[in-house]
């Protein structure tokens, strides 16, 4: 028996093909981006009251965790109101033993 949720390969080989079920999730997280607002790397730097320089920073692939960012090409966008960059903050928000939320050391 074929469970429908799961998606198939076509005749093609290893190209997925979707049902409608997958479709409405795929088409549901889009829903999602959209009311979500794009800003660039010198929004984000005065909202969150920093330099840009350390929102670049923050971006690269040298960062220990870096920014959750949408990258066009040289352009680095983020989605502000988005679950991933509300995460990063948590991530960083410091109690008063001065350690970090979610991290043991």
């Amino acid at each position: 028996m074929h469970d429908k949720s799961q998606t198939e390969t076509s005749s093609a080989g290893n190209v997925p093909t979707f049902d409608k079920n997958e479709q409405l999730r795929t088409d549901t997280s889009s829903q999602r981006i959209e009311a979500c607002e794009f800003i660039d790397s010198e929004e984000l730097a005065r909202r969150w009251h920093v330099p840009v320089s350390w929102i670049r920073d923050q971006v690269r692939k040298r960062a220990e965790d870096p920014l959750p960012h949408v990258s066009l090409g040289k352009y680095v966008r983020f989605l502000w109101g988005s679950p991933a960059l509300e995460l990063w903050v948590r991530r960083r928000i410091v109690m008063g033993n001065n350690r970090r939320l979610g991290r043991t050391r």
